[in-house]
């Protein structure tokens, strides 16, 4: 067991709290940073394929080819996060959609205002958020489109458990090798505590000191060793 003296044991605790705070107030940066990045990225993706539908299926809309168009937003459903597509007409009936067996009745109650995005807790189905796109500028209709919450938040996870592993892997090693220098840095106090001890003691029961850690420490050209030439002149002369 590598003992610290007691001298740097509070220098040591205050290095290993501050890289604990260090490394928790980065993890926390980093899971509000990463949350919110990922979160606008599949909010502009979704937003993405709303126009994408709402520009280039005016034609089915228009003249009512409703089986084509149902054809089409059933494609988008397979991208990783899109929970659901549907289409308003311009009086404001869902015209097409891609839930079974039929639309929830949260979204029946409210879908008409048009808004950018809609928060949506569907029983049985989930958190969502919506988004819409006006087709021919809201003239002809809207297209929503419905992210998971829950897939983003799984994405937030994976990202943020493997930045705080690496993190915590961090830590431990500065923690590690933080004590290793400490001890390093220590050991010449405990041996100058061993050499004033035996040449300072006049008991029987004090053993002679080791003479060669007793060569090293004198040959030393730090305060360690200034402060041990400083006890054996003292000790030497006393006698």
């Amino acid at each position: 067991m590598m003992r610290i003296a007691r001298f740097y044991q509070k220098t040591l605790f205050g290095i290993f709290a501050l890289m604990g705070l260090i490394v928790a107030l980065t993890s926390a940066l980093y899971v509000h940073t990463v949350d919110r990045q990922l979160t606008d990225d599949f909010l502009k993706n979704s937003r993405t394929i709303a126009r994408s539908i709402a520009n280039s299926n005016i034609d089915l809309i228009v003249h009512q080819n409703y089986s084509a168009l149902q054809s089409i937003i059933d494609q988008f459903v397979r991208i990783s996060g899109i929970s659901y597509v549907f289409v308003v007409d311009d009086k404001g009936v869902i015209i097409a959609h891609t839930f079974v067996p039929g639309v929830p009745d949260e979204i029946a109650a409210d879908y008409k205002d048009a808004k950018d995005v809609y928060d949506r807790a569907l029983a049985g189905l989930g958190n969502f958020s919506e988004v819409t796109a006006g087709i021919v500028a809201g003239e002809a209709g809207y297209v929503h489109v419905g992210m998971d919450k829950g897939y983003i938040a799984l994405q937030v996870q994976t990202a943020i458990g493997k930045e705080v592993y690496l993190l915590s892997m961090i830590l431990i090693v500065s923690v590690l090798v933080s004590y290793g220098l400490m001890y390093q840095v220590s050991r010449p106090l405990d041996h100058l505590r061993s050499f004033v001890w035996h040449s300072l003691s006049h008991e029987e029961r004090a053993s002679p000191p080791d003479p060669s850690q007793a060569k090293h420490l004198l040959e030393r050209t730090d305060e360690v060793g200034e402060i041990g030439r400083m006890i054996r002149w003292g000790s030497g002369r006393g006698a």
